[in-house]
């Protein structure tokens, strides 16, 4: 294929490369359907699209927003982007050396082991359901806590699936109730991750063949573009509009994608294929860091990489000095220059942070060490869920923000910890209080 690549198309063979890899990966995390939640394959695959794909996509297809456009040359940044890509995915995947196995030990006696804890998974949708309800009430201070117990009913989902009962009626209400708040938001990120991680719990119930995990990866895709191509649109008027409630803008929403279906033509159009490419592409942050640091300010030397992680697990009372940690907005305009107006999300992402603080070389190697930390917390559950099988359905809950290509060090990490320690708080409540088994 590399060849044809090369003969064929005016690619280079950094280009190539990177269109490889990203196939690899492809490929392996459509094999790894039925087979667990193969959470490390869906990071890289992210970070592959958004990193190697988009990039190469913005370079090679004319498409070039003066804004949101690759600011260096193609070789010096998939120079930089795709060893980085690649030795995250060998760290993502080294710590798991020896445990791959484990996933199918696991599954074989699942619905024996979710026999006696029916009750707990309605327990932990009620307490998602309750947590929902109370959030809009909650001081800002429990809005974070409040939200991870929402992703609770998920999980709670989940058991109910692979139970005996499978009881399908309580899957619709949740999935249902998560469509009508992506369309009430304008957010869609929980809605696709927890609509991709429910395709390998159907993939562990059910035996899919490679034509039908084919099939369903092109839907898939066309479904996304199709979202890709109205949602900018769609968030101007759900966000601006204050006459339409939660069902006005579900209509809204529908009649778009209507239009879409019956006038395909319109998701091929320049300016769809434009906004389809910029959303996708992250490296144009990246390249922005390429050419802010250290021309006009210096390498972070680590800075914020040691403040991420003793920011993160130290608590304050341990680290009475320690800083509050830069999220998205003043990691943009330290390593970018960039002022993000009120409202606008951005960050620099974990690669974009590499170089920031150590350079070309530094950044990769920085990125190998960073995938090994994530999969250490993966491995742990791994091995748990052999004495506490179902300890393998929180690892969507556990990753759910980690996935994103998009996020900072600290940002993840903060999700991370805390999401873990929500976790066993949660454990620990329910055998011990409620006595109900999770």
């Amino acid at each position: 294929m590399a060849v044809l690549l090369l003969a064929f198309s005016s690619l280079s063979i950094l280009a190539v490369a990177g269109a490889l890899f990203s196939i690899y990966i492809l490929n392996c995390l459509i094999l790894s359907f039925g087979e667990g939640i193969p959470i490390n394959l869906v990071i890289i695959f992210l970070a592959c699209l958004q990193w190697v794909i988009g990039p190469i996509l913005s370079y090679y297809t004319g498409i070039n927003h003066p804004f949101y456009g690759m600011q260096v040359p193609e070789e010096a940044y998939l120079s930089f982007a795709i060893p980085g890509v690649v030795l995250f995915h060998l760290g993502l995947l080294l710590p798991l050396t020896g445990v791959g196995h484990i996933p199918k030990i696991v599954l074989n006696d699942i619905s024996a082991e979710l026999a006696n804890k029916e009750k707990g998974a309605y327990y932990l949708i009620g307490t998602g359901f309750f947590a929902s309800f109370f959030m809009p009430l909650a001081p800002p201070s429990l809005f974070f806590f409040l939200y991870l117990l929402t992703q609770l009913k998920f999980i709670g989902c989940f058991y109910l699936y692979l139970n005996e009962s499978r009881n399908n009626t309580v899957l619709y209400i949740v999935f249902g109730t998560l469509v009508l708040d992506a369309l009430a938001n304008a957010l869609f990120h929980d809605l696709l991750l927890w609509t991709f991680f429910f395709l390998f719990i159907y993939c562990i119930k059910n035996k899919v063949t490679l034509t039908r995990k084919l099939v369903t990866l092109g839907v898939g895709f066309l479904m996304i573009f199709m979202l890709q191509s109205v949602k900018y649109q769609y968030r101007n008027i759900a966000w601006t509009d204050t006459s339409l409630d939660a069902y006005g803008k579900a209509e809204v929403f529908f009649s778009m994608i209507s239009e879409r279906v019956w006038s395909p033509e319109k998701l091929l159009d320049s300016q769809t294929n434009e906004l389809a490419i910029t959303r996708l592409n992250q490296g144009w942050i990246i390249t922005r860091v390429m050419n802010y640091v250290p021309h006009i300010r210096p390498f972070a030397d680590g800075e914020t990489v040691s403040s991420a992680f003793s920011s993160t697990l130290l608590p304050r009372f341990l680290a009475p000095d320690k800083a509050v940690v830069a999220g998205g907005r003043e990691k943009m305009e330290r390593f970018t220059g960039i002022v993000l107006q009120h409202g606008t999300s951005m960050n620099i992402s974990l690669l974009g942070e590499g170089y920031g603080n150590y350079g070309k070389s530094g950044g990769i190697i920085f990125m190998f060490f960073i995938g090994i930390a994530f999969s250490l917390i993966l491995r742990f559950l791994l091995v748990k869920s052999i004495v506490h099988p179902t300890v393998i359905f929180w690892i969507p809950f556990l990753y759910l923000q980690v996935v994103k290509a998009e996020t900072d060090l600290a940002t993840t990490l903060n999700y991370l910890v805390k999401a873990t320690m929500v976790m066993v708080i949660i454990f620990y409540a329910f055998r011990k209080i409620l006595k109900v088994e999770i």
